[in-house]
């Protein structure tokens, strides 16, 4: 311990929580400025990526039909994968359309995370579940690997990725299916 009066360390206090509290708002006001200029390479990517429209109910009468308007994941990510400023990447897409987008600590982003980011959209892309939640079907590998060469990507390094997102447990590869696992929301 000190043996300044503590009038003077009160008054350090004050001023390095003054400081504390203004470089807290430059931090905010950056962060708000990244999310907003993300919101905008988002926007270009949902417009070139389109929306899928589908008709799902019509009245008994036929004078009243319904239709949902569903984004494609898979190919929102893949157009993010070629749009986004290097360093970031879709790190999940749910079903509702939110995505989340990670800074990967780098100025460029690997290769083999934009591949696992398209590939586990396809994933949850082709996986149904019923109301419960509970899965009704997933695709098959070969699947999996055909959407993701239509995507842009190997055919190469989306098997090799594929299995590696096995091994971390993101996917479970059975019987030539391709299973959401314990750690596809996490990855």
């Amino acid at each position: 311990m000190t043996d300044d009066p503590l009038h003077e360390r009160m008054a350090e206090y004050e001023t390095a929580a003054e400081e504390a509290a203004e470089r807290a708002r430059e931090r905010d006001d950056i962060a708000r400025d990244v999310g907003d200029r993300l919101a905008e390479e988002i926007a270009e990517a949902v417009a070139e990526a389109g929306v899928n429209v589908e008709h799902t109910e019509r009245s008994r009468d036929g004078h009243r039909h319904r239709f949902t308007a569903r984004l494609d994941r898979a190919a929102l990510v893949a157009a993010l994968t070629e749009s986004l400023p290097g360093g970031f990447v879709v790190s999940h897409v749910n079903e509702d359309g939110s995505l989340s987008v990670e800074w990967t600590g780098d100025r460029k982003t690997p290769s083999k995370r934009e591949h696992g980011a398209v590939l586990k959209a396809i994933v949850a892309e082709e996986t149904v579940t019923d109301d419960d939640g509970l899965i009704e079907s997933v695709p098959t590998r070969e699947r999996v690997l055909a959407r993701a060469v239509e995507l842009g990507v190997d055919e190469g390094d989306a098997a090799d990725r594929l299995d590696r997102l096995a091994t971390l447990d993101v996917v479970d590869i059975a019987d030539g299916r391709v299973y959401p696992d314990e750690n596809f929301s996490r990855y």
